[in-house]
């Protein structure tokens, strides 16, 4: 019954679950501090990604100096020549300020964890109000870039709070844990988890960020 529900996931959702598929088994270096500090401040000399918004809030700024975007060739190799796939693509592309902005509202502490440990949990009950406001606008800003689709391609996607919900989330979400981590090749993905009444996690919801 999961596989069902982990199947009626959008093409765009697909789509971000592939990033993973280009992850690989690579050694993992401890670094200090210091050495982390440097593409982060590299990073702030970059140009912004050609989605960004065109007034970028300080949570939007402050995940700029961690994620870079996904090469523009990654998204061709997805899509190919499939028109309808690119256009879903394209829809999925505006979705990723909002995540970023959620990104953005990590904490020093949790951002430091990230880059250390290339790994950062997080409950729902336990983030912060900014953090939640966030997180629930992404939910709105993804439900609102796929308004319109047709009954065909609505086939292919679900809202992602639909899909936790199918997945044993609680209304309010108190059962809901997210994890952000960096793959060996340096992709890095948002999945989305309920807690289920045994304790198991359910399959995982990704969401693509981007690449450090």
């Amino acid at each position: 019954m999961v596989s069902r529900r982990i199947g009626v996931v959008s093409v765009v959702v697909s789509f971000a679950a592939a990033l993973l598929l280009m992850s690989g088994c690579g050694e993992r270096a401890e670094q200090s501090t210091k050495a982390r500090a440097q593409p982060t401040q590299a990073a702030d000399t970059s140009p912004l990604p050609e989605w960004a918004p065109e007034d970028p809030s300080p949570e939007f700024l402050r995940a700029a100096k961690v994620l870079k975007p996904l090469p523009p060739e990654f998204s061709q190799q997805r899509t190919g020549g499939d028109l309808a796939r690119k256009a879903l693509s394209e829809r999925y592309r505006r979705t990723l300020p909002a995540a970023w902005e959620f990104f953005g509202t990590l904490t020093d502490e949790q951002i430091e964890r990230f880059l250390s440990a290339k790994s950062v949990r997080l409950r729902f009950v336990d983030l912060s109000g900014r953090q939640r406001a966030a997180l629930l606008r992404y939910f709105d800003v993804f439900r609102e870039s796929m308004r319109g689709l047709s009954p065909e391609e609505q086939e292919y996607r679900e809202d992602p709070l639909v899909e936790l919900y199918k997945l044993g989330a609680k209304e309010d979400l108190s059962n809901v844990e997210i994890e952000v981590l960096v793959r060996a090749s340096g992709i890095v993905a948002m999945f989305m988890r309920a807690r289920e009444p045994g304790g198991d996690l359910s399959p995982p919801l990704p969401v693509g960020l981007g690449h450090i």
